[in-house]
């Protein structure tokens, strides 16, 4: 890869990981809300499978210690790029102020695992409907 790409292949990873993580949290805040406001698209069966499978996801890997492919990769391409972290894209250093705190791994892990179990335990209250009606 040309060395000038690097700093776009850097933060369009970070946007994308941002961007899904997002996904996760706003997606759960939406339904809960919309369960109260009455909104019926927050029981589409699509919606509610991918946000589930999207937490799923990183809450198996949280639950067997497996690195995130998105974080993984964003390491691997600032290594491949002798970035350091205080010289990274302006964008990737905005999502990584969102996406990463100095905890320790096992919080993180506690924290992925726990959303996950609400996620699902939030399937059953608030169950989707599979119909074209939604």
């Amino acid at each position: 890869m040309i060395n000038g790409l690097y700093p776009i292949a850097i933060s369009t990873v970070y946007v994308i990981h941002l961007l899904y993580a997002l996904v996760i949290v706003i997606g759960f805040i939406l339904i809960i809300i919309g369960f109260f406001a009455g909104w019926r698209w927050i029981r589409n069966f699509t919606f509610r499978l991918i946000h589930l499978l999207m937490i799923g996801i990183v809450a198996v890997e949280s639950m067997f210690n497996v690195e995130c492919p998105l974080t993984w990769l964003e390491y691997k391409l600032m290594s491949l790029d002798h970035m350091k972290h205080g010289s990274m894209p302006f964008i990737a250093g905005m999502a990584d102020k969102v996406l990463y705190y100095n905890f320790p791994i096992w919080l993180f892990n506690a924290i992925y695992i726990t959303f996950g179990l609400i996620v699902v335990i939030t399937w059953f209250i608030i169950p989707p409907v599979l119909s074209r009606n939604n």
